[in-house]
C-alpha cells in the first residue's frame, strides 16, 4: 500500500468531508471500489451520519484514511486552490495531496499524517440494516422549512428536542419539551402530505439534526421506522453524493 495513487477528486472528497466536519471533529474516511465513505456521530451520539461518494474509478484495494483533524485537511485542500490536476498520493502513515498547473507545471503540496486504527473510535453502525429496515412514514421537508425550523430554535434555542406528528393529511413539527411547564415554544407545518402510517403521538428527535442539514440547498427526504423508532433524514445534494442522517426518538 506504499506510495499507492488514490482514484480520488478533490471535488469529491470535499463534498463528503465538508458536512462531515460540522458533525465531528474526526473520522474513518474508508474507500472500498468505487465507494468512498464513513460513518461518524455527533459527540453526544444522538446523529449519526453516512456520508458516500461514488468515485468515477474503482480502487483494487480496500482503503482506511484516519482522520484525527478533518478542518486541517480542508484547510490544506483549500490552499491548493479549485485549479490544475490534483493527485492524492497513500504512503505508510500520511496522505500527500498535490496539484499540478497544466500550464506552468508548477506543483503545490501538502503531506497530512494519519493517525493509528487505535486512536478514533468508528461508530458501531451497520449502515447495511438501517437500509434494510421497514419504513412505516415518508415525507419530504424543503429547503425553505428547514431554514424556518432553524429560525424557530433561535426563538426557542433553550430547547433540544423536535417532536413530529401528522394531522388533517399534514406533517407537524413542534421544538418543545415536554417533560418542562411553561415554556416557550413554536409549531408549524413541515410538509403538506406524507406516505404511510399516520404519526399520532408526538415524538421527539434532537433537534441538533437540523444544524447540520441547514448547509444543505435541496430538500431533505424523511423515513421512519416506527418499529424502532428511528428517523432517517437522507439528502443527494449532487448525483453521486449521498448524505444519511440517523436520528433514535427519544423518551419524551
Amino acid at each position: 500500500m506504499l506510495n499507492k495513487t488514490l482514484p480520488l477528486p478533490k471535488s469529491f472528497l470535499e463534498k463528503v468531508l465538508r458536512p462531515v466536519n460540522k458533525l465531528t471533529e474526526s473520522c474513518v474516511l474508508k474507500i472500498e471500489k468505487n465507494n468512498l465513505y464513513t460513518i461518524c456521530s455527533s459527540p453526544d451520539n444522538t446523529v449519526i451520519l453516512y456520508a458516500k461518494a461514488e468515485l468515477p474509478v474503482e480502487t483494487e484495494d480496500k482503503v482506511r484514511l484516519n482522520l484525527i483533524s478533518i478542518k486541517k485537511l480542508m484547510s490544506g485542500l483549500d490552499c491548493l486552490g479549485e485549479n490544475g490536476e490534483f493527485t492524492i498520493q497513500l504512503a505508510e502513515n500520511n496522505i500527500k495531496c498535490e496539484t499540478k498547473d497544466v500550464e506552468t507545471n508548477e506543483k503545490t503540496y501538502f503531506k497530512y499524517h494519519l493517525v493509528d486504527d487505535s486512536v478514533i473510535r468508528e461508530t458501531p453502525v451497520n449502515i447495511n440494516k438501517i437500509t434494510q429496515l421497514k419504513f412505516d412514514t415518508e415525507f419530504t421537508i424543503s429547503n425553505a422549512k428547514i431554514r424556518q425550523i432553524i429560525s424557530a430554535y433561535v426563538f426557542a434555542s433553550e430547547l433540544t428536542k423536535i417532536y413530529f406528528q401528522t394531522e388533517d393529511g399534514k406533517v407537524y413539527a413542534e421544538i418543545n419539551d415536554k417533560t418542562l411547564q411553561n415554556i416557550d415554544h413554536m409549531r408549524m407545518v413541515v410538509a403538506n402530505s406524507y406516505n404511510g402510517e399516520s404519526i399520532d403521538e408526538l415524538t421527539p428527535i434532537s433537534i441538533e439534526v437540523f444544524k447540520n442539514l441547514i448547509s444543505n440547498k435541496s430538500d431533505v427526504k424523511v423515513k421512519i421506522n416506527n418499529q424502532y423508532k428511528v428517523f432517517v433524514f437522507s439528502n443527494t445534494e449532487e448525483k453521486n453524493i449521498e448524505l444519511k442522517y440517523i436520528v433514535s426518538a427519544l423518551v419524551k
